[in-house]
């Protein structure tokens, strides 16, 4: 068995080995104590490194490296040691101390090594430093173009408020005019109703006058619903939008480019201002051809009164008139009517050419027409239809149907129905029908009604001679 205190004690320093050569003494403790202080200094500098440079990668191995030459101090140290004391105990166990780190520190190295070397070089560096800098500049320049871009949408915006108020000053001048000429037309009309049903009176022509209130009562209806029309599209006008646009570019620090570009309201404003102004646009064309439909009521107005003016028996105007169009503008006339009552309308038109007609007396007949049934049809369970047609059963003759599904005529009545003052609806005068059948005469034309009977509905025809323009030539 070994006995260390033997092996521990009865050996000799290294110091025999050398004879106790000044010079071989004294050289081998330099080199020892030198590099053993070197190695000493080396980890602390590896230390003192990774606490200051924590975003290094692999700072554990710095640490690792920082032991295995500590370690290799240690060796160095123990072998001056060992020239003047035989501790060559002590001196062995250092050095397993030192083969263990070396060990482990090859081990991490290796696989740390292809890691390692995939990590990018100096020359790699560099390049993406390049990248870098230029990127910088193509960020710089991009920046310069924005800044321009700024400037131009700025002037844009600035151009595009100026265009939307001078619209919106036209705007208002055109409903201001709109709404004054409206309240003209109606009291004109008012005044020359009165003034006419007056002097019917004074002549005995009462039957005239009752006309007249009938006929015209039916198109007031579509004149009084386009004035609402007007007048609820003028104060529902999106000019408002304008003026928020303009608050909003009104900056307190007159940095308008930065707003639009930056702040998500200024972001959203040139698209904001290019649908007002469509908006602008589009209300402006609506409002225009609402207007259009309310002066085509009015002069079917005055038509119905020039009309009655000549009842003794002049002879019909004809024009060139598009039968389907003429039926669709009694359809418009009383769209609002019919909406308010339920009323489904099925229109059924034939191919047919432009024909000479007296267009006012036979739109006056068609509203009359239309009116019956809508009320003929009220308080009936749905659906309530009335069905409206215009086709040529020869080629001399075209004929327009209003058909319903109402409360239906009784035989008795079919016979009397055209009669001046006979009427089955509450509230009703007797002056319609009678009127248009007069007026169907005087377009040498005939007004027919038909009905199954009570509960089954009712066929209103008129029939007028026509002739083509070739016809006619």
């Amino acid at each position: 068995m070994v006995n260390w205190s033997d092996v521990a004690f009865d050996l000799y320093p290294h110091g025999y080995c050398l004879s106790w050569q000044p010079f071989l003494l004294w050289l081998h403790a330099g080199a020892d104590l030198v590099v053993s202080l070197a190695y000493f200094v080396i980890p602390a500098l590896l230390l003192k490194l990774v606490r200051q440079r924590q975003d290094l990668q692999f700072s554990w191995m710095f640490v690792l490296f920082g032991v295995f030459i500590l370690a290799c101090g240690a060796t160095h140290v123990m072998n001056l040691w060992t020239l003047w004391r035989p501790d060559y105990l002590a001196a062995g166990m250092v050095k397993v101390v030192t083969a263990i780190a070396s060990v482990g520190t090859a081990i991490a190295l290796g696989v740390l090594l292809p890691t390692a070397v995939a990590l990018p070089g100096p020359a790699q560096w560099e390049s993406v430093h390049q990248n870098l800098r230029r990127e910088i500049g193509e960020r710089k320049e991009a920046e310069q173009q924005v800044n321009q871009l700024n400037l131009e949408l700025e002037q844009r915006v600035r151009e595009r408020t100026a265009e939307l108020e001078t619209a919106n000053r036209h705007l208002s001048l055109l409903h201001e005019e709109l709404e004054q000429r409206i309240r003209d037309r109606t009291r004109e009309l008012e005044q020359a109703q009165a003034q006419l049903l007056a002097a019917a009176h004074q002549a005995g022509m009462s039957e005239i006058a009752t006309n007249v209130l009938h006929n015209v009562g039916n198109v007031l209806n579509s004149v009084n619903v386009s004035a609402n029309v007007i007048g609820h599209k003028v104060r529902a006008s999106e000019v408002s939008g304008l003026a928020r646009a303009v608050r909003l570019m009104e900056r307190p620090d007159g940095d308008l480019a930065a707003f639009l570009s930056d702040d998500p309201k200024g972001k959203l404003l040139p698209a904001y201002l290019s649908k007002l102004s469509d908006a602008l646009a589009e209300e402006q064309q609506s409002i225009a051809a609402e207007v259009a439909s309310l002066m085509s009521s009015v002069e079917h107005i005055k038509q119905i009164v020039a009309i009655q003016q000549s009842y003794a028996g002049v002879a019909s105007l004809s024009e060139a008139v598009a039968p389907a169009a003429l039926l669709d503008d009694a359809l418009r006339m009383s769209a609002d009517a019919l909406e308010r009552h339920g009323v489904d309308v099925q229109r059924e038109v034939a191919d047919m050419p432009v024909l000479p007609l007296d267009r006012h007396r036979t739109l006056m007949i068609l509203l009359n027409l239309i009116s019956n049934a809508k009320y003929a049809v009220e308080g009936r369970p749905e659906p309530r239809i009335i069905t409206v047609s215009v086709s040529m059963p020869a080629p001399d003759r075209l004929r327009f149907c209003v058909s319903d599904t109402g409360v239906g005529i009784a035989a008795a009545e079919l016979t009397r129905i055209f009669a001046h003052g006979y009427t089955t609806r509450r509230g009703g005068h007797g002056y319609g029908l009678h009127s248009c059948a007069i007026a169907a005469r005087e377009m040498h034309g005939v007004l027919t009604a038909h009905s199954d009977g009570p509960g089954k509905g009712a066929v209103f025809t008129l029939e007028l001679p026509v002739q083509t323009w070739e016809g006619r030539a």
